[in-house]
């Protein structure tokens, strides 16, 4: 038991300088600039829309808020007049005639429904670039900015942002803030600036025209659940390169219960399961974990547990304050070492599970995260 509970304490510590790494990658894509293109070209931002997200109305506001000096349009989508974001929708292009449209889905080409949505927003684009945002993002001015800067370097056909999350009331959505903040920002930075591979973040995404249509469009993962990954690789082989940019864009979750953010994560690691072979490393990013095993293997290893949750609140703390500007509340600090045991649970489960509801559809999801009705 010796040598276990000797090896397990290594892993705590080899867990521990992982994570550091990975801090020092963040940090390294928050400040990272390109110069601005000679030419700004013309943007479609789209944001496809299903149900009334926390804080609609601002989120919307801060899209028109956007600072680009090329042309650009927003159109809002949502899948049919009944939704319940339909009135807000509508609400928002009234205040912003000159800006923003809204158009209705057209047909329901696939079993993907965010995918079909941007059929039909895509169809009704003018842009040289196509970029969208989930509904519940939240933006900065500089948004297309730093698509247009990222798309100008040589061979980059799509841009990416990682995202944090923000405006959390409820331990569910302290959590899966927490997560975001803690898994997506420096896994992300350290894909890309360590090993070239850059992980697509559907959140917030912009792509050329001539690179999307090169891949055979959206109708090209329209079945697909995991469609901003399965594009990457597409584009990959069709010659173009992929690229983050620096500022996150928030992504506002206000009220989530812990159940709904286990479901959730479970969902995300079930995606990860079926497109990422190193998914089976992702524990090593967890020190507490292994430092629960240490202390049950010999509770002398105490001082490992203690060290390994200090780190997660430092980490995550300091990812937070770095990524969206302030921190989490105390309360909610001292229980980031529980969310990670949580988010484990969340990711066992997603190995085992091999369904999904999305926007009110139940579907089954197979290799390669190829979509079918259940």
């Amino acid at each position: 038991m010796a040598v276990v509970s000797l090896v397990l304490v290594g892993v705590v510590a080899a867990s521990i300088l992982v994570l550091s790494w990975e801090l020092g990658a963040a940090w390294r894509l928050l400040h990272r600039r390109f110069a601005a293109p000679e030419v700004w070209p013309s943007m479609s931002l789209l944001k496809p829309m299903a149900g009334r997200d926390d804080e609609l109305e601002e989120n919307l506001e801060s899209h028109a808020a956007i600072d680009y000096p090329g042309e650009w349009e927003l159109i809002l989508g949502v899948r049919s007049a009944s939704d319940p974001a339909y009135a807000v929708a509508q609400a928002f292009v009234a205040r912003h005639p000159g800006r923003a449209r809204l158009v209705l889905q057209e047909g329901e080409p696939g079993l993907n429904p965010k995918v079909n949505q941007l059929i039909t927003l895509t169809r009704h684009a003018k842009g040289e670039v196509i970029a969208l945002t989930d509904s519940n993002v939240r933006v900065t001015p500089q948004l297309l900015r730093e698509h247009a800067a990222s798309l100008a370097q040589p061979t980059v056909g799509l841009s990416t942002h990682t995202f944090a999350g923000d405006g959390e009331e409820t331990l569910g959505s302290a959590f899966e803030n927490m997560t975001s903040i803690s898994y997506i920002v420096p896994n992300g930075a350290t894909g890309e600036l360590s090993f070239k591979l850059t992980q697509i973040v559907g959140k917030s995404l912009a792509i050329k025209r001539e690179a999307l249509e090169a891949i055979g469009g959206w109708e090209s993962v329209k079945d697909l659940l995991a469609e901003d990954q399965r594009m990457g690789i597409a584009l990959l082989k069709a010659g173009y390169r992929t690229l983050l940019c620096p500022t996150p864009v928030r992504c506002v979750q206000k009220h989530q219960t812990v159940g709904q953010f286990v479901d959730r994560q479970s969902r995300w690691a079930m995606i990860r399961f079926r497109v990422f072979g190193g998914v089976y490393l992702e524990p090593f990013l967890f020190p507490v974990l292994w430092g629960l095993l240490a202390v049950a293997v010999n509770p002398g290893n105490w001082w490992a547990l203690v060290s390994a949750a200090v780190w997660s609140m430092i980490f995550t703390q300091t990812l937070a304050v770095w990524s969206r500007g302030r921190g989490f509340k105390a309360w909610q600090v001292v229980l980031i070492p529980v969310r990670d045991v949580v988010f484990f649970a969340a990711f066992v489960l997603g190995r085992f599970r091999s369904t999904v509801i999305w926007r009110g559809n139940v579907l089954r999801v197979g290799e390669n995260t190829q979509l079918s009705k259940a």
